[in-house]
């Protein structure tokens, strides 16, 4: 508790904490105690409620079996027998549960009572009941009505029976109906017993509610008790400490001497506080009377510096006097530096109106004027503070003072009185000057400096400046215009670069420079690296080695730079292959020699991609042409021979002749090819065109091809009639290209579809075949003359690489376009689509 009082946080906790832990246990015990009370009432309900239902189904079976003995004694049916023997089993297990779960005398009556009787009833009359039933059946007993001393005479009657017919131990008739009277008010009575039971059960449970109640009406008075005892003394102990904290400092604040303020009991915050406000009325009581005499001290100290104030206020207006010719000084210098600084950093006419700017602050003149001259007039005026009327007068008038320095080539001034057309209401005096500057090196004035002042004469300080600063104009007019030489020769150097249609790359062997021109940024979009705008040997050297990345075989190439760098320069040229072979690049270096001084060297990448692929494309033709004109031209040659030279049969000749026919026919579609070829590239190729029917031109190609090809199946769909306007050749030409690449790329069989479709007045030719297929890399190149695809599988089929560069001809000169989509190993397929003819060529052409 002490621990606990140190703190008002502790304590709040602690009350806290006190009251949570009562209502927590007195909730857990109602809880606990309410939850068993309630689960040990739901169990006794539970096994109430299973021996009544147990007990009605075994009435209800022992009412069932009777009517089924009943009706098995009138009519005797095997059904009827098992529905009494299941019966019998469902008896049979009730009546074992209650000989195994009696637990009240009335159930253990009751159940003793259900065991005789089921054993009486199954062991003895349904077996003599059965019996009896079978001799009806069988015809031994044919009596109407049951006879007990039919029973007695049966071979189980006399267990049951006397000799005339009567119960042992009864002098009743026997019938089928057994007597369970006695079982019946056992059943009555225990029913009676367990109903009582629930009745005992619910009035308990009631009890334990109201004693749970109970208990938490007891819980809410000790949490009252609590709240009593422990949090209410603690709240108003702390509210009367602070409510006389409160107070007395409003009391302190306004001046007034307090009373010391008793301390708490506990050691806590309030303690603590109280203490330290004591603290500090009775430091601020005695701060009290020390601040009085201080104040009349300070009051005469006061006296004292009012006199010292109004001396130093006397040196401060001179020290500002001077501080003031000090500013002007440093300003004036300023304006000197800056004006010097912008004349040495500016390289054009952009930075003129800010130097006349600085010149009249300078010279404290109120306006002024920059005229730059040719040979002959001005050129440009840069002005301050001056109109254009203004600077026109100054320029056209020949009495002017600007033409009297241009006259004379040297500095002038005047004075003259102004009394009207002027920006002052009163007549005043307006001083002008005009400084020339001139080229030092032909003396001749290249500008000019005007200054006006209205309120005195410049001073020759002032004209010092003006003319030290027309020296410094001269150098600055010189040195932009050798600027502007040199950025004229750059932009021209730049612009010969650019136009030349090569990569051109220019180091500067002496100052490192690098000049590259467009066309290789554009060619190679690799080399742009980041240090692109040094311009440097270093920056070359990295845009080398961005394009060494590109290149398929890097180590001759990065030699050949190397021998660059160390203007080694190689005798011969460099050709690399770029992009996995998608592009080649010439690469030859020259000197650039001024004076007969190696000043740099030139290093100029060509694209030889067209001159490579045509170099390879004549190979490959000569090839092609070679290997497939050889072929018939052999077998032509071989079997003439043989008829020349031999006796040949004529079954055999006519093979031989077959095959010269067959082979020449091959023969001569190459030919025709390769001149097709030629006739579409120097434009000589004509066409027939005419309107027909697509349809029934490619049902035509469709059955000789599939006539032909027993290893391939030809399906043809489509829509009817489709009228175009084409050459009837050509397009025969063109399917038939198309069907033999597809029975031809289809080595090993397969369908191969042809649909013809209108489509947005289009007709529109789908080949699909399920051949070889057609790699990716391959479909930008596809439709290129002589051009072959490069794999194992199309080396051992024949072709001149010319069949699909016609095909796209002829659809280009019909309007047409192709198409083709194509997976290796599933198949390709190529859709044409041709415009369908129009309305009143197609009447035409039934008419």
């Amino acid at each position: 508790m002490k621990w606990i009082n140190q703190k008002i946080g502790r304590q709040l906790m602690f009350a806290f904490y006190m009251v949570f832990i009562a209502l927590s246990l007195t909730s857990a015990i109602v809880y606990t105690y309410t939850e068993r009370k309630i689960d040990q009432t739901n169990a006794t309900f539970d096994d109430l409620r299973e021996r009544r239902t147990n007990a009605n189904a075994l009435a209800n079976e022992w009412t069932l079996v009777q009517s089924n003995v009943k009706s098995y004694v009138l009519f005797g049916t095997p059904e009827m027998l098992d529905m009494i023997k299941a019966d019998q089993l469902e008896i049979n297990r009730l009546t074992t549960w209650f000989e195994e779960n009696a637990i009240y005398e009335q159930g253990k009556e009751y159940a003793v009572a259900t065991r005789s009787l089921y054993d009486d009833y199954f062991g003895t009359a349904l077996p003599l009941l059965t019996e009896y039933v079978d001799g009806k059946r069988q015809g031994s007993i044919d009596e109407t009505f049951l006879d007990p001393q039919t029973l007695a005479s049966l071979s189980n009657g006399d267990d049951l029976f006397n000799a005339n017919g009567t119960l042992r131990g009864s002098n009743s008739q026997l019938t089928t109906d057994t007597d369970a009277a006695g079982i019946d008010t056992l059943l009555a009575d225990y029913l009676t017993l367990i109903q009582n039971l629930e009745t005992e059960a619910k009035t308990n449970l009631l009890g334990e509610m109201r004693v749970a109640q109970f208990i938490w009406l007891s819980n809410l008075v000790v949490l009252i008790i609590i709240l009593l005892l422990l949090v209410r003394p603690f709240i108003s102990r702390v509210t009367k400490q602070v409510n006389t904290l409160s107070r007395d400092s409003a009391l302190l604040a306004t001046g007034e001497d307090i009373a010391t303020i008793p301390l708490p009991k506990r050691h806590d915050e309030l303690y603590t506080l109280t203490t330290s406000f004591n603290q500090m009325a009775t430091s601020i009581a005695d701060n009290k009377v020390h601040m009085l005499a201080k104040n009349e001290e300070l009051q005469a100290q006061q006296e004292e510096l009012v006199a010292q104030q109004e001396e130093l206020q006397a040196q401060q207006e001179e020290l500002e006097e001077a501080l003031e010719i000090t500013l002007r000084s440093e300003q004036h210098l300023k304006y000197r530096n800056e004006l010097t600084e912008t004349l040495a950093s500016r390289e054009t006419l952009t930075a003129y109106p800010e130097i006349i700017e600085k010149l009249v602050s300078i010279t404290h003149s109120e306006i002024g004027a920059l005229l730059f001259l040719d040979q002959h007039d001005v050129r440009s005026t840069i002005e301050y503070g001056m109109t254009e009327e203004m600077v026109g007068q100054l320029v056209k008038d020949d009495q002017s003072l600007f033409h009297r320095a241009r006259v004379l080539k040297r500095p002038v001034h005047s004075s003259k009185q102004v009394a009207h057309d002027s920006p002052l209401p009163y007549p005043y005096y307006m001083y002008e000057v005009a400084v020339p500057i001139l080229d030092p090196n032909e003396e001749q004035i290249i500008a000019c400096i005007y200054l006006v002042r209205y309120r005195d004469a410049f001073t020759p300080e002032q004209m010092g400046d003006i003319l030290s600063f027309s020296h410094q104009l001269s150098l600055s007019l010189m040195r932009m215009g050798i600027y502007e030489k040199m950025i004229h020769e750059k932009n021209k150097t730049g612009q010969l670069l650019n136009s030349i249609r090569e990569a051109v790359v220019y180091i500067e062997h002496e100052s490192d420079e690098l000049l590259v021109n467009e066309p290789l940024m554009k060619l190679f979009p690799e080399v742009q690296t980041e240090h692109q705008n040094e311009s440097n040997l270093s920056s070359f050297r990295q845009a080398m080695s961005a394009l060494s990345s590109i290149i398929d075989e890097p180590e001759p190439f990065e030699q050949y730079i190397e021998q660059i760098v160390e203007q080694n320069l190689p005798e011969d040229s460099l050709v690399v292959s770029i992009r996995s072979q998608n592009a080649y690049i010439q690469i030859y270096a020259e000197k650039i020699q001024i004076n007969h001084v190696w000043v740099g060297t030139m290093l100029v990448l060509r694209d030889v991609t067209k001159e490579t692929e045509a170099d390879r494309m004549k190979e490959e033709f000569v090839s092609t042409v070679s290997h497939e004109l050889r072929t018939p031209l052999s077998s032509i040659y071989g079997f003439t021979e043989l008829m020349l030279n031999r006796e040949i049969d004529p079954p055999k000749q006519r093979k031989y002749l077959t095959t010269i026919h067959s082979e020449t026919g091959r023969l001569t579609t190459l030919v025709n090819d390769f001149l097709d070829v030629q006739r579409m590239e120097s434009s000589e190729q004509r066409y027939q065109m005419s309107t027909f029917d697509l349809v029934q031109l490619a049902s035509e190609l469709i059955d000789f091809h599939d006539a032909s090809h027993t290893t391939h199946q030809l399906m043809f769909e489509a829509e009817g009639p489709i009228m175009i306007d084409a050459d009837t050749e050509k397009i025969k030409q063109l399917l038939n290209n198309l069907l033999s690449n597809a029975i031809k790329y289809s080595p090993d069989g397969g369908d191969i579809m042809i649909q013809i479709q209108n489509r947005d007045n289009f007709a529109e030719i789908t080949i699909r075949d399920q051949g070889i297929g057609i790699p990716q890399e391959s479909m930008s190149k596809l439709f290129d003359k002589f051009y072959r695809v490069d794999n194992s599988e199309t080396r051992k089929i024949g072709g001149t690489g010319l069949g699909l560069s016609i095909c796209k001809e002829i659809v280009k000169h019909h309007n047409g376009t192709i198409e083709v989509e194509s997976t290796v190993g599933t198949g390709s397929t190529f859709t044409i689509r041709f415009p369908i003819a129009v309305i009143s060529t197609i009447l035409t052409y039934e008419e």
